[in-house]
């Protein structure tokens, strides 16, 4: 049986290349015959125009065209979702350009944008309809706590480059807003179940409900078990497999003809294997590496209230509340948070379109101290107040949004983010972009008041000392000053193009010296790090014929950061990891195909180019991690409207790649070839 199971990702490949190779030797008329009768795909059916006419609201907090954003800006599209295959939120983001997607393990994954790459990556906020999901521990997110039914959402919008102004801090090189459906978009009855090597057992159940004449409401649950992979330039096994288990629901409604409400909340529990590597005792200067369970678990409610009260004066407010905990070796932490939010929107004159709010958030943290880490219990506030205002220069052609949001934290007190964006459309397929803002980034609770153990050693016979690195109170926010440009050209109506570039001057970022502290003599952070990052970033899309789409991205970064004048050179860490943990160029092109009435074939290349990572017992020397392709491939088949079957295969290029090595945590594992089959049943 076993012997059977390892051909399977040998005779897929084969599969794949044949199914091309069909796909391209057929006549148009042959497929075009197929494709007529085809199917309910609005991705395929809807030209490229109405593409960027796509509805999104991450760059202002209020419903714009994508083709009218004056920010580099990419959405993601439950069609994309779909078609690319993928299993989890996090593995979606790849489908956006200049975002680097690298797994670290099975329930691990590096996602930056811009560069700062890291399981600890601390620069790009998250949000799920609005709902921040980072943890203030270290101001990242941890990705296998963010479990959304993918069939739930509606779209992702990608936002890279600063968002602070209307996010406020640690939107610094973007922001991932994931938007779920609204009830009504999900009536009835989803069954969903799957199998493979790697996803060993998949499964979601979704029924919607209409309450009333304006009213709707849905109930989901969705699980996975994820097998383990293997530690890098072995067989042995990484011990990292991962289960899920979330439920939630959603109620949507309106009252009267101006006000609408909706009601969401989502309970989740997760369970995992891990080696925890270098894992330090205080009775050995030598580390282990741990096998462990972990487990990580929480809720949350989101409340959402809008009025209108004309065709240019609308008023909302939204409110949730959070609460998880995460159970490793290293920690255990508990964080309740409260968010509240009031947003208005108008117009002065003709002229001038005025988006402001105000908000205020609460976070309660509880932790329990292991040598490894010790961060103490602590309740902290956010006051925010923003306004934008778009002015129209030239009537449908020139448009200058201002804007600045005013923040109000307890570890630097306070904090402005201003910007300033100008769109010019000479002509209607044309559009022109720039842009200048300032980002910052608040310290996270372990830089402010948190004791991390990097090692223990003996400076002399029969003695054992702890180097611990120490949470600095003065430490003051990083800081971002970006530069943007960007061209949205709409060449035909099946072919468009997207560009942007950007330069950004990064000052007080941190990095990690000697203590001078006689009280805590070892390590500490401080501001002493600066640099700047350069690049671009290209889409294109390409619908070739009515059954045939190309989805193209590249995007090509510098990035270099050094030790600011007046701090030793001899900074812990002077390496910088920030510098080299990026890859230059990343690209990727996407095919979808309508083979017939009931069938589609989806691939999906990607490269990323080499980078390196930190050795965690040798930081001086660094280890690389080899520039890759890597293909992903999927047949669906529709034999009744309402049912789909799904033959998928991930990474089917290499037999197991390793596309990162995190810092500090978690042994370098290669992530293994996988192959699954989904069924999924809508009625």
């Amino acid at each position: 049986m076993n012997q059977h199971i390892h051909r399977i990702p040998k005779l897929l490949g084969k599969t794949v290349n044949l199914l091309t190779a069909y796909a391209l030797l057929q006549t148009p008329a042959v497929i075009t015959a197929h494709a007529g009768t085809a199917t309910d795909n609005r991705f395929l059916d809807m030209d490229l125009t109405q593409l960027m006419e796509v509805t999104i609201t991450s760059v202002s907090k209020k419903p714009q065209t994508l083709g009218d954003t004056a920010a580099a800006v990419f959405v993601i599209t439950q069609e994309d979702i779909r078609r690319s295959g993928v299993t989890s939120v996090p593995a979606a983001l790849a489908l956006a350009p200049g975002l680097q997607v690298a797994r670290i393990s099975a329930s691990r994954w590096s996602i930056a944008s811009r560069g700062f790459g890291g399981y600890t990556s601390n620069k790009l906020l998250v949000l799920i309809d609005g709902r921040s999901v980072y943890t203030p521990a270290y101001s990242g997110t941890f990705w296998d706590m963010q479990n959304a039914l993918l069939e739930d959402i509606d779209r992702i919008e990608v936002i890279r480059g600063p968002g602070g102004t209307i996010w406020g801090a640690n939107a610094v090189n973007g922001v991932v807003n994931i938007i779920t459906k609204k009830a009504k978009d999900t009536q009835g009855t989803l069954l969903q179940a799957g199998a493979g090597n790697q996803e060993k057992l998949m499964g979601a159940a979704r029924h919607g409900v209409k309450i009333s004449d304006s009213a709707f409401a849905r109930l989901y649950v969705t699980g996975n078990d994820r097998g383990s992979n293997t530690l890098m330039g072995s067989d042995s096994d990484a011990h990292d497999g991962w289960q899920t288990f979330q439920t939630g629901f959603r109620a949507d409604g309106t009252v009267g003809s101006r006000s609408e409400w909706s009601l969401q909340g989502d309970l989740f529990k997760n369970d995992g294997d891990q080696i925890s590597f270098p894992y330090w005792l205080p009775s050995s200067t030598i580390p282990i590496a741990k096998s462990e369970d972990y487990s990580a678990g929480g809720g949350n409610l989101i409340g959402n209230w809008q009025h209108t009260f004309s065709s240019s004066d609308k008023l909302s407010f939204k409110a949730y509340y959070d609460a998880n905990n995460r159970d490793e070796s290293y920690y255990d932490l508990t964080f309740r948070t409260v968010d509240l939010d009031l947003q208005y929107e108008t117009t002065l004159g003709e002229r001038n379109s005025l988006t402001m709010g105000t908000g205020f958030r609460r976070v309660d943290g509880e932790f329990e101290d292991t040598f490894q880490v010790r961060i103490p219990d602590q309740t902290n506030d956010l006051y925010s107040a923003f306004f934008q205002d778009e002015i129209k220069l030239i009537a449908d052609a020139l448009w200058l949004t201002l804007g600045a949001k005013y923040e109000h934290n307890d570890f630097t007190g306070a904090e402005w983010q201003p910007s300033a964006r100008l769109l010019w459309k000479p002509a209607v397929d044309h559009s022109f972009w720039t842009a200048v803002a300032r980002a910052v980034r608040t310290p996270s609770m372990v830089e402010n008041g948190g004791a991390l153990t990097m090692a223990v050693i003996s400076p002399f016979p029969g003695s054992l000392f702890p180097v611990t690195l120490y949470g600095n109170p003065q430490y003051d926010v990083e800081t971002l000053l970006a530069y943007e440009v960007g061209y949205r050209w709409q060449a035909r109506r099946n072919l468009s193009f997207d560009l942007a570039g950007y330069y950004n001057d990064y000052d007080d970022i941190y990095g990690i010296i000697s203590s001078a502290n006689p009280q805590q003599p070892g390590l500490t952070f401080e501001n002493c790090k600066e640099g700047d990052g350069y690049g671009l970033e290209l889409t294109a899309n390409w619908q070739a014929k009515s059954w045939l789409n190309f989805a193209f991205t590249y995007a090509y970064q510098r990035f270099e950061l050094e030790t600011k004048e007046g701090f030793p050179n001899g900074t812990f860490f002077d390496d910088d990891s920030s510098s080299y943990n990026s890859p230059q160029h990343q690209a990727s092109i996407r095919s979808s195909i309508d083979l017939a009435q009931n069938w589609q074939f989806n691939t999906w290349l990607r490269y990323v180019d080499a980078i390196k990572g930190r050795n965690s017992l040798d930081p001086a020397s660094p280890l690389s991690v080899d520039a890759y392709f890597n293909l992903d491939a999927n047949i669906t088949w529709k034999p009744r409207k309402d049912l789909e079957v799904m033959f998928a295969g991930q990474n089917l290029f290499n037999s197991s790649q390793l596309e990162y090595i995190a810092e500090l945590i978690t042994p370098p594992t290669e992530i293994e070839r996988s192959v699954y089959m989904k069924v999924t049943w809508n009625f």
